[in-house]
């Protein structure tokens, strides 16, 4: 086999080992919208919230408290690795002081960018349980 021939070889050889790893990724390590379609609930000390994202791009968010129940309707969309709620309401602020309540406008629709982490939708990285998970 001449010198050029066995060239050509490695240099493809190569390239297969750089293509084959990013079809996988492209195959499997990307989530398609479906996969956020479902049921998100959460528990936390001021109620419930559950977050049911539809195929439609539609999203119903219910919460629940002591005073009863409250909805409300908006869209979603992915966005290259965020969720975006178009018409998120902030029901409770995590952290009941006047100033969070107006800096995290509570009770206000509103466009959130947010990611989700092991089924969980990220709406406060540090307090969890505000976090919705797939049921």
């Amino acid at each position: 086999m001449s010198k050029e021939i066995r060239h050509i070889q490695r240099k493809w050889i190569r390239i297969l080992f750089l293509l084959v790893p990013l079809c996988l990724v492209v195959l499997f390590g990307c989530t398609h919208e479906e996969d956020y379609v479902g049921i998100y609930a959460c528990k936390h000390e001021y109620g419930a919230e559950t977050i049911t994202l539809y195929p439609d791009h539609s999203f119903l968010q219910i919460y629940a408290d002591s005073n009863g129940l409250d909805s409300n309707e908006g869209r979603w969309r992915v966005e290259s690795d965020f969720l975006v709620l178009d018409g998120w309401v902030l029901f409770k602020a995590p952290i009941q002081s006047e100033d969070m309540k107006s800096r995290l406008s509570e009770g206000k629709k509103k466009f959130v960018f947010t990611h989700i982490v092991d089924n969980c939708i990220i709406i406060e990285e540090d307090l969890p349980e505000f976090n919705p998970c797939k049921k």
